[in-house]
């Protein structure tokens, strides 16, 4: 499985594309924190609809962005959760955070 994401910002929205693994979790993650603290309004979403395969390492990337969204006091919606991603929430019990 390739480990290759890319990260699009415009304006009050990150989209991401790719594979989220071990690999490209640690690419990305500073730059999701850096959108959220210094550029995104309060009412930002993270576009997924390209994402084409997430492992757990994906939901640990998506939790510690809503962890950050709520330490910045900002409402990130995630839109729209790949099959996989809603798979792996429901197996953990964590499917609520992501409703």
């Amino acid at each position: 499985m390739s480990s290759h994401i890319a990260v699009s910002i415009e304006k009050n929205k990150l989209t991401l594309s790719g594979v989220l693994d071990y690999e490209s979790v640690l690419t990305v993650d500073a730059q999701g924190r850096e959108w959220l603290s210094n550029f995104a309004a309060q009412d930002c979403c993270l576009d997924l609809s390209l994402v084409t395969y997430s492992s757990s390492a994906g939901v640990a990337l998506l939790l510690g962005w809503l962890r950050a969204a709520r330490k910045e006091k900002k409402n990130l919606r995630i839109l729209p959760l790949p099959k996989n991603i809603v798979a792996l929430t429901k197996v953990s019990g964590l499917d609520d955070l992501f409703q």
